[in-house]
């Protein structure tokens, strides 16, 4: 029996959703829930009932920073003013 210690999985250098360098990478579940009000198991749900866009990358649920903003702003309550405009127009 082995008593060598079990290593931790190394962080990735995750680059925020806004930037260049984040629009087109691929986050994990756990990695976006950073960035979005739902739990990575919430995601995963979410994604697999297609209800938001996601990758499905060998078979895998990933996101890219574009997904992330656009869940977003999905996701974001606009000024009564403003979504006054957007029915009127």
């Amino acid at each position: 029996m082995s008593t060598a210690p079990l290593t931790q999985p190394s962080e990735r250098k995750v680059p925020y959703p806004g930037t260049p360098e984040g629009q087109l990478f691929h986050y994990t579940p756990e990695e976006a829930a950073r960035f979005l009000p739902w739990s990575h198991n919430q995601l995963k749900r979410k994604a697999y009932a297609r209800e938001i866009p996601y990758n499905d990358g060998g078979k895998r649920v990933t996101f890219t920073g574009r997904d992330i903003r656009e869940i977003s702003d999905m996701t974001a309550v606009r000024p009564l003013s403003e979504t006054a405009q957007r029915r009127s127009a």
